[in-house]
């Protein structure tokens, strides 16, 4: 063996020593047990002043549906009141009820178009408020000395609605903590931080 393999060959061997103690270090299990809170993600969600902010800007962008339909609702039963004053089968029956008609299948339109833009922008305004808890939390348990390891969503307080035994299952199956005591709950705590802040943390 020459003296270029006998380098090359010693440096793989470094290389592989050096690779194989990055990855122990890596992968290393942690040396003491991690810091843990909880939250009551339903009361937090609800209690926080964004939410209902949220929740008012989501009623006033259906309002202007809710006065569309209105305003059609109105025109369909001015027709239909017409109708009562044409002799039906005549021209002028005739024109009226299609123009109801026409004036339904536009009500039904917009009603169930509302319905989904109203659904979409709501599931928005959800998301937009759990991603500044989750952001909020984030800062928070980074901001503690020591830092939190885990935040996690104490499930235990929702009661289980009573229903079949399939139903009853599955509600349990979705459980993920058994016991959680109350003094790790931050819930409070977050509540009155993002109250004080806008929701916007810091």
């Amino acid at each position: 063996m020459n003296r270029s393999t006998i380098r090359l060959t010693l440096a793989g061997i470094v290389t592989f020593m050096v690779l194989a103690g990055a990855s122990r270090l890596m992968f290393a299990p942690p040396t003491a047990p991690p810091l843990v809170a909880t939250i009551d993600l339903e009361k937090l969600f609800n209690g926080l002043d964004v939410q209902k902010t949220e929740g008012a800007r989501v009623d006033a962008f259906a309002v202007k549906y809710d006065k569309q339909l209105d305003v059609l609702r109105g025109r369909i039963e001015n027709l239909q009141a017409e109708l009562e004053n044409f002799e039906q089968g005549g021209e002028a029956w005739l024109k009226t009820s299609r123009d109801a008609e026409a004036a339904i299948s536009e009500y039904q339109a917009i009603e169930q178009f509302a319905r989904l833009k109203v659904e979409a922008e709501r599931a928005k305004s959800m998301r937009n408020v759990y991603e500044r808890i989750k952001s909020e939390i984030e800062d928070f348990a980074k901001a503690q000395t020591p830092p939190l390891d885990l935040v996690l969503i104490d499930d235990t307080i929702p009661v289980l609605e009573p229903s079949t035994a399939e139903a009853m299952q599955k509600q349990i199956s979705a459980r993920r903590l058994i016991y959680a005591s109350s003094a790790f709950d931050i819930t409070d705590i977050l509540l009155a931080r993002m109250n004080a802040t806008g929701g916007n943390g810091g």
